[in-house]
């Protein structure tokens, strides 16, 4: 039986087979291959790798693992999870099966996009959902905002940070209060409630299309997104759910499933590369510790060799 799986092969997944390898661990880590950032070009806020392609991030990543013989990283997804009477088995596609003294669950999140022509093509060049990952690179340009409702007042005044010319478009009556009007206009902010045709641009965003016929410039778009979990293995196991959608875990990062950690994009509402890293090092860290307390208390603890 292996100590840990770890299923998800992203910043948090490998963050936390490291610190397990480190610690002689037993580890298998599962990776789909789907990362949430796959069609950006750069990651960003991520010290000592500010700007580095999301690939090459993880080819480090992976490259470091095999410094760490206790560690096995192997590209296929968990097709579901179960509590055993001792640990947990999680089913693969092959028909076979592993099993685990502790399950950490890293498996990321998927951002629903509305469905706006040009969109797709645009995704991670110049229409993006993190004005902390790629609002540097367009600082001072004509930008714009695609949401409505009290969110919107929640995320225009963070985006006008990095430029003071910007639009709001809500594609369809906003949702805003005459109050919130009022605190967009005095801030410079237009509002566009003009359902929308299209994105236009060549590689990059040039220009927004209203069914109208009207257009307006702009060089890039900001979009909230309610990103959902990638994967239903924690209501598998039966691990309670925030309000948000997310995994709920303790500051210990377990599940309301004793021996099921979380961490990552799946467990934090703070969808940094470097956040999503160090929780799962915290995780690690904490699972270790588990383990360590269940050996010790059992005689058979032994150092690492």
């Amino acid at each position: 039986m292996l100590d840990v799986i770890v299923v998800g092969g992203g910043p948090a997944g490998l963050s936390a087979a490291l610190v397990l390898g480190r610690s002689g661990r037993n580890t298998l880590v599962l990776d789909a291959g789907e990362p949430r950032n796959a069609s950006s070009r750069k990651s960003h806020t991520f010290l000592t790798r500010d700007g580095i392609p999301p690939s090459e991030l993880l080819d480090l990543a992976r490259a470091e693992l095999e410094r760490y013989p206790s560690v096995e990283v192997r590209l296929t997804e968990a097709l579901s999870a179960s509590a055993e009477p001792v640990g947990f088995e999680v089913t693969l596609p092959n028909g076979g099966a592993e099993h685990c003294r502790k399950l950490l669950l890293a498996t990321g999140v998927v951002d629903d996009l509305p469905a706006l022509d040009g969109l797709e093509q645009l995704w991670g060049t110049s229409v993006f959902h993190c004005p902390y990952c790629d609002g540097w690179e367009v600082r001072g340009s004509a930008l714009a905002v695609y949401d409505r409702g009290a969110e919107a007042m929640n995320f225009v005044p963070v985006v006008l940070g990095w430029s003071e010319d910007l639009v709001l478009c809500t594609d369809g009556p906003s949702g805003l209060s005459d109050r919130a009007r009022d605190e967009l206009e005095h801030n410079g902010v237009r509002i566009i409630e003009t359902p929308i045709a299209r994105l236009e641009g060549n590689a990059r965003l040039e220009r927004i299309v209203f069914r109208d016929g009207s257009a307006v410039a702009r060089d890039a778009l900001f979009i909230h997104t309610s990103p959902r979990g990638r994967s239903d293995l924690a209501a598998q196991l039966g691990c309670g759910l925030t309000d948000h959608g997310l995994i709920d875990v303790t500051p210990e990062r377990e599940t309301s499933v004793p021996g099921v950690y979380a961490a990552g994009d799946a467990a934090t509402r703070f969808h940094q590369i470097v956040v999503a890293a160090a929780s799962g090092a915290e995780a690690a860290i904490m699972i270790n510790r588990a383990l360590a307390m269940e050996d010790f208390a059992a005689g058979k603890q032994a150092s690492i060799t």
